[in-house]
């Protein structure tokens, strides 16, 4: 188990991703099917929040196929063991484990997805790396990371803007020390780095312009409250910043671009 501290807050109902369902699992689950999702394969889930795609994986794979689902948080396994439960599923096992200690599984899998995961890891290239190590010859990885910096929004705020990063070349990456906002953009040069063989990538933005889709951003500013403030936001910064939420999710006129995220498929080449 790594030590690394996650930096929304989760209570012991687990984190709500209804808005990052509600935004990438259409084109997430295409980009599985297109990658080669099929009946009767052994998949791995890592990071599996609350099992919403555990659950859609699992049907795909049918009867003669299985889903191990992990994740590091208790309290979202247990959103998953009900969502299992409730869907009558009898393919999909769950533990708590890191993305770092997958050896511990003694598994390997014709299929490994992890999405928004790395960014949160001080070692993403370590986590790309065990993916690598535990997929059959000729398995799948598929992965998707956002791309914070291109969020946007019009008529313009302060609450929500994007930014250009400022990155440096990959032989000055160094890991271990904090996490890797930016790892999407790095996504498809570090699967090669890795020894994947790219079948297909793309980029997905979604766009929020109804009120009950912008004020679902209101649940990611309460979870990340605290890292926030740790980080040097001030109390009275953080409420303006969600007042200001407020007031742009009840703007028709207001849209936001939502994080992008960048989608990548490799293979693990048969020797």
């Amino acid at each position: 188990m790594t030590d690394e501290k996650y930096d929304f807050d989760i209570g012991e109902e687990g984190l709500s991703y209804d808005l990052l369902d509600e935004s990438y699992n259409t084109s997430t689950q295409k980009f599985l099917l297109d990658a080669g999702l099929k009946q009767g394969m052994k998949v791995l889930d890592v990071g599996c929040g609350a099992g919403v795609m555990t659950s859609w994986i699992a049907k795909q794979v049918g009867k003669d196929g299985h889903v191990t689902a992990i994740d590091n948080s208790p309290e979202q396994l247990s959103v998953t063991q009900k969502r299992i439960k409730n869907d009558k599923l009898s393919n999909v096992t769950t533990k708590t484990l890191s993305a770092y200690d997958i050896n511990n599984l003694g598994e390997k899998y014709d299929l490994i997805y992890c999405r928004f995961l790395l960014h949160h890891l001080h070692s993403p290239r370590k986590a790309i790396k065990a993916y690598y190590d535990h997929l059959v010859d000729g398995g799948i990885y598929v992965g998707e990371e956002g791309i914070i910096s291109h969020m946007f929004a019009y008529p313009p705020t302060f609450a929500w803007q994007g930014y250009m990063p400022n990155l440096v070349p990959p032989a000055q990456e160094t890991e271990g020390t904090g996490r890797d906002g930016y790892i999407g953009m790095k996504l498809f040069y570090e699967c090669k780095n890795s020894g994947f063989e790219i079948i297909n990538c793309g980029l997905n933005q979604p766009i929020l312009w109804k009120e009950s889709q912008k004020m679902k951003l209101l649940e990611a500013l309460n979870a990340f409250k605290q890292t926030d403030l740790e980080q040097g936001t001030t109390e009275e910064e953080w409420q303006k910043k969600y007042d200001e939420t407020v007031r742009f999710s009840k703007d028709d006129n207001q849209i936001i671009g939502f994080y992008g995220s960048f989608q990548v498929a490799g293979v693990k080449p048969k020797r």
